[in-house]
């Protein structure tokens, strides 16, 4: 669906709210707005790998500074951070601190994990002599739906959700004219709907589970 399908679709829904109630130029910003929120919810719009050129002692790297719309990690279900190509295990810095107060000062090495905080990815040692570039997965924000093409960057793998789009609008715009109690239900039925949209785009993304070792695997 396109915008104005998409305004189509909710006018056909709701033919209350007609253009005289809520002009399109209202819509649009709505719609801007339901994009970025579907997008950043579901996780649906992710880069194939950033490279990250290291340097000695480097222990801190501002992500937003590599990676243009960055918005998260994609840690799910790998690590998300590869050093000299070997994934890093996601932490945090409490768990650092319970495994070794002194962390903070050990001395340079080879990374074995790493945290985020905000816009920053750390690591739990200071990179050595011996550098190799950093490999960052990301969530990316979506890019701005401010024209009449289809929402979510235009991906078509993402197509069958576009009708997420009517229901944001309709929570939107039910709070716009004062139907609060509408407006309610409707947000609820938006997050089922992102709910579902959310298992089928995870379902793609867990590995074989074997019961019993596979022949060879430990010769």
């Amino acid at each position: 669906m396109t915008r104005s399908e998409v305004i189509d679709q909710f006018r056909r829904d709701n033919p209350e709210i007609d253009s005289r109630v809520l002009s399109d130029a209202v819509i649009y910003d709505y719609l801007l707005l339901g994009d970025k929120d579907f997008c950043a919810k579901t996780r649906c719009i992710v880069d194939n790998g950033t490279t990250i050129t290291t340097t000695e002692n480097a222990q801190s790297f501002l992500l937003t500074t590599y990676i243009s719309k960055f918005y998260d990690i994609n840690d799910y279900p790998a690590s998300g951070v590869l050093y000299n190509n070997k994934a890093l295990e996601k932490t945090t810095m409490s768990a650092l601190d319970e495994e070794d107060e002194s962390w903070r000062d050990w001395s340079s090495g080879t990374p074995k994990k790493w945290y985020r905080h905000l816009n920053t990815l750390y690591l739990d040692r200071k990179i050595d002599a011996n550098i190799d570039d950093i490999i960052v997965y990301s969530v990316l924000i979506s890019d701005d739906w401010s024209s009449d093409v289809r929402p979510f960057n235009q991906l078509t793998t993402l197509e069958p959700y576009h009708y997420a789009m009517v229901l944001w609008l309709q929570a939107k715009a039910k709070a716009k004219v004062g139907k609060q109690e509408d407006s309610i239900k409707a947000m609820l039925e938006y997050d089922n709907y992102l709910k579902w949209v959310k298992s089928q785009l995870g379902g793609n993304k867990f590995a074989p589970i074997y019961f019993r070792p596979k022949a060879g695997m430990y010769s």
